[in-house]
């Protein structure tokens, strides 16, 4: 049983335990630093002034800051931070800790055991912490120091072990024989419930072979508590309530063949196992670092709460760039290096889309990473082709009403394709407006487009017919006039006493030869138009046209 320092726990299987108390748990020991007292120390064996702190049988000694007289024996110097055993502060920067002796000439022990604020809770976990180091004067050194909870303080008949060992995993396996700094005695307990004391000591005779001793040398002849003995001094007890907290941190999708650490977030012992042998321990470490070969569920064991994570083995993306190559001459060639299943793209420009537009030569590559790996390829240009420039003509205006005409020429090349026609030929003729685009691909391989915006502009044309005949024969019936080109329009009627009969703006609205529901008599009737429209140059045109028409019935 391993117990480790700053930080460490008492119990070896458990000794990576990652340490997460919350400093706002309450604590159950009371007077947890010795620096309540009655009264300042004045000699050795007076534990007692720092109530509820108890010895059992044999006599602990109380140090505290401020010693007042001068002791008369060695054994008596108390003070702190030099006394009789050597140079030792508080752990942070208080007033008293507790000491210690454990001779092992006669087997003999001291206990420090205190009353806890509140019962154990049956069932409930609780972290348990000392801190202590070894005094400048002890000849010996020890593991297996460890604390005990009882349900009433226990007895010790004579000089030597209670006759019971410390409580489940609350014992150290480390030998603590660190004289300059204090070393953490750390665990977690599970309570039977009803325990109201705690005890620290060691626990074992010296004959256990579990207990280790180690003799570093006479070092204070001038007071014999210290010449055939392990001398400790011990400082903030605490005994805290804790949540357990089990998780697992770390990715868990790989590449083929690569490894991941996967590390333990805990307050409590644990174990690390896999699917493949669920129940045997894999390891004990803080982190481990796998690779496996398919799909494998890693499970982090605590006390009573297990955590699990699956990794997954992720196949890479295929980035596929195309073979090296040479550029067209003024022209961009766009990458494209879009993968299904990728996630981030990052091109050696620092681009992150997937698309990558190339005007100069060099060597270019994209990185993708789809749900776990990376992949990257690597295209090079070496040079430029020749692609001279493409051109359509200047946009223009035609009216293709009046039988206007405009052929578009590709230019050189080996194949052509127009948009909106769809045509293939070299030339076209347009017929209709429209923006003309050409991609016209040289013999090189270098494709080129163009485009060129054809509008239609034509000047007004306006036709009204002389008579009509509405009769009800369904021949002539209505006088419609006949239009072309306007921007905007209206034409008006009148009858002989200027009465407009009829009216509109709508050139697809003729005169039915009535007037307020009424036949108009036959005669002539004289009509106005005022329209707006275009000429040749594209400028506003506008203009008036009069007449007269024959009505005949």
């Amino acid at each position: 049983m391993k117990l480790l320092k700053k930080g460490y726990l008492f119990c070896i299987c458990f000794a990576l335990l990652v340490i997460s108390t919350s400093a706002s748990a309450q604590n159950l020991v009371p007077n947890f630093s010795f620096e309540t007292v009655s009264g300042l120390p004045t000699a050795e064996d007076q534990l007692n002034l720092a109530s509820p702190w108890q010895s059992l049988n044999n006599s602990p000694d109380l140090f505290y800051a401020g010693q007042v007289n001068i002791p008369l024996l060695p054994c008596d110097d108390v003070d702190i931070p030099f006394n009789a055993g050597g140079y030792c502060p508080t752990r942070t920067g208080g007033s008293g800790y507790a000491g210690i002796r454990l001779d092992f000439s006669f087997d003999y022990r001291e206990y420090i055991a205190v009353p806890l604020t509140i019962p154990l809770i049956a069932g409930e976990l609780y972290r348990v912490e000392a801190y202590f180091q070894r005094s400048d004067s002890s000849r010996y050194a020890c593991n297996k120091l460890g604390a005990l909870f009882t349900n009433n303080i226990p007895l010790q008949p004579g000089s030597g072990t209670i006759g019971f060992l410390p409580s489940p995993n609350l014992e150290s396996n480390l030998v603590i024989s660190d004289t300059s700094a204090w070393t953490l005695l750390t665990g977690i307990y599970q309570a039977a419930g009803g325990e109201n004391y705690i005890t620290i000591g060691l626990f074992r005779q010296n004959s256990d072979p579990a207990l280790t001793i180690v003799d570093l040398g006479n070092l204070n002849p001038d007071c014999g508590n210290f010449l055939n003995s392990a001398y400790y001094f011990i400082d903030e007890v605490t005994v805290k309530p804790v949540a357990e907290t089990v998780e697992i941190i770390g990715d868990t999708i790989i590449c083929p063949g690569e490894t991941t650490i996967l590390s333990a977030n805990t307050n409590v012992p644990f174990w690390w196992s896999d699917s493949n042998n669920p129940t045997d321990t894999l390891s004990l470490n803080d982190s481990i670092i796998i690779s496996p070969s398919n799909q494998t569920t890693y499970y982090l064991n605590g006390l009573f709460v297990q955590d699990s994570v699956t990794v997954n083995i992720v196949s890479p993306p295929v980035v596929n760039l195309g073979p090296d190559s040479v550029l067209c001459e003024a022209d961009t060639v766009e990458l494209d290096g879009y993968v299904v299943d990728g996630i981030d793209y990052l091109w050696s420009s620092g681009d992150t889309t997937s698309l990558f537009g190339v005007t100069d030569s060099g060597t270019y590559w994209l990185q993708v990473t789809n749900a776990g790996c990376s992949r990257r390829d690597t295209i090079s240009f070496s040079g430029f082709l020749p692609n001279p420039e493409l051109s359509l003509g200047l946009d223009s205006t035609y009216c293709f009403f009046i039988e206007d005409t405009l052929t578009l020429d590709g230019g050189a090349g080996i194949s052509y394709l127009w948009t909106p026609t769809n045509e293939t030929t070299r030339q076209i003729k347009v017929m209709y407006p429209a923006t003309y685009y050409v991609t016209t691909t040289r013999s090189n391989g270098c494709p080129r487009i163009a485009s060129l915006e054809v509008a239609e502009v034509c000047v007004p044309l306006i036709f009204i017919p002389s008579a009509f005949t509405p009769d009800g024969d369904n021949l002539n019936d209505v006088l419609y006039p006949i239009v072309n080109n306007l921007v905007a329009y209206n034409f008006r009627i009148l009858n002989r006493w200027g009465q407009t009969v009829f009216y509109s703006i709508d050139p697809n609205e003729g005169w039915d030869g009535k007037y307020n529901g009424a036949d108009e008599v036959p005669g002539t009737y004289v009509y106005r138009v005022n329209f707006e429209g275009l000429d040749f140059e594209g400028s506003k045109l506008k203009g008036k046209r009069f007449g007269t028409i024959t009505l005949i019935r």
